[in-house]
């Protein structure tokens, strides 16, 4: 097969690719930046390395002293562990209030407050407040975003531990915040750490009132779609397939480890979590680990989740595909081509793609015609501007081609 596919001249292997409609514009460097953000109303960005420091970074480039030092609190012993991202309280010019998502030296997850001091470029780290704090069986799968929602709340990404032949299913379990993603007002209510909305899904039912949604490996980076609301996750896959799942309402089990995508994993449910692996969400897209011999031509192809109608799924090449990264959404005046596009990239595989969300589905994914390697995730400024951080070290802003 190798030497039939060596003697394709490039006019029998198909037209040529289409023109990038970006350019990478390298910012920064830096020490595994894993998350990229601004406050509301803020010219600056901020970096954040994995191994616990972030940084402001100014019109004049990088700032000499970090905004925020955590690196004696901050576990990074393991790939997935760190300080691995920060969400700025959307009355923050007034409050200075900011939230932190880290795995500590006992491997537990926790989301921390802080306030920034009387020099906005510099934090006080003794305003340090626990909000949440997860106890964890692995030293994988922590998610790791905390973000704030058009609503004003903070979603709180919890991935399932890393223990994924669990057969107390923790993903799908509703008394396990595990595999969630949650969803909580983070001041506290008297001697409680923080406030349950009233109007999340599981207040006043069995369950765990935090949960926002279920049923995820390892959200690592999720974003809100502006026109509709839904949330976009992108949840790490095991053996086959990187997924992005659509939240257009609250309560939804998106099927791990029921399913991997849009296939059954471990199907046989548990008397542990009575009810689980019912009524399951596909992916509206997926990125296959390893091409599918049944991917039909046009890219789409029919499946059955359990307990659900037969749903079309989008599906994309992405052979060496490990851990998607998704969250962002192209509202940059210079980029008018990719305007309500959202944008998603690998770790491992580093073309950058996007698509358009249309009735909750995926719909036009296409390649950017550009690479990142080793993508850590997306991130945005309070202009709009996109950027793309690189586990290598580069901070890259998606400018005009």
């Amino acid at each position: 097969m190798l030497a039939t596919v060596g003697l394709i001249s490039r006019d029998e292997a198909g037209p040529p690719p289409p023109s990038p409609e970006a350019k990478l514009v390298e910012v920064g460097r830096f020490e595994e930046p894993v998350y990229v953000t601004s406050p509301p109303g803020d010219d600056r960005l901020f970096v954040v390395e994995r191994k616990g420091r972030v940084w402001v970074l100014g019109n004049r480039g990088r700032l000499r002293r970090p905004f925020l030092d955590l690196r004696a609190r901050v576990s990074a012993k393991g790939l997935e562990e760190g300080l691995l991202s920060i969400a700025f309280a959307p009355d923050h010019a007034k409050s200075g209030l900011f939230y932190v998502d880290y795995t500590d030296l006992r491997h537990r997850t926790v989301v921390e407050e802080f306030r920034r001091s009387t020099n906005p470029d510099v934090a006080d780290p003794d305003t340090g407040r626990h909000v949440l704090v997860i106890p964890n069986p692995t030293d994988r799968h922590h998610g790791g975003l905390v973000l704030f929602g058009p609503d004003g709340r903070l979603y709180i990404g919890q991935g399932d531990g890393g223990i994924f032949h669990d057969l107390t299913f923790p993903a799908q379990r509703l008394d396990n915040l595990h595999g969630k993603i949650l969803r909580i007002d983070p001041r506290p209510d008297g001697q409680r750490p923080y406030r349950i909305p009233r109007d999340n899904p599981f207040v006043g039912r069995p369950g765990r009132d935090e949960i926002w949604v279920y049923g995820l490996r390892n959200p690592w980076r999720f974003g809100f779609d502006p026109a509709t609301g839904a949330l976009v996750i992108g949840d790490v896959g095991q053996v086959r397939s990187e997924e992005i799942d659509v939240a257009s309402q609250a309560g939804l089990n998106f099927g791990w480890p029921c399913l991997e995508g849009s296939e059954p994993f471990n199907p046989a449910a548990p008397a542990s979590a009575p009810g689980s692996c019912r009524d399951l969400v596909p992916p509206v897209l997926e990125v296959l680990r390893t091409p599918a011999a049944d991917v039909e031509p046009a890219g789409v192809r029919a499946t059955v989740t359990r307990g659900r109608a037969r749903a079309r799924v989008r599906f994309t090449p992405g052979e060496g595909a490990c851990s998607i990264a998704t969250g962002v959404v192209v509202h940059d005046p210079a980029l008018p081509n990719l305007a309500g596009r959202h944008l998603y990239g690998d770790f491992c595989n580093p073309p950058l793609r996007t698509f358009r969300l249309e009735h909750g589905r995926a719909v036009d994914p296409r390649p950017l015609g550009i690479t990142v390697l080793v993508l850590a995730s997306f991130g945005t400024d309070a202009l709009g501007r996109v950027y793309a951080a690189s586990f290598n070290g580069p901070v890259y802003r998606l400018e005009p081609p």
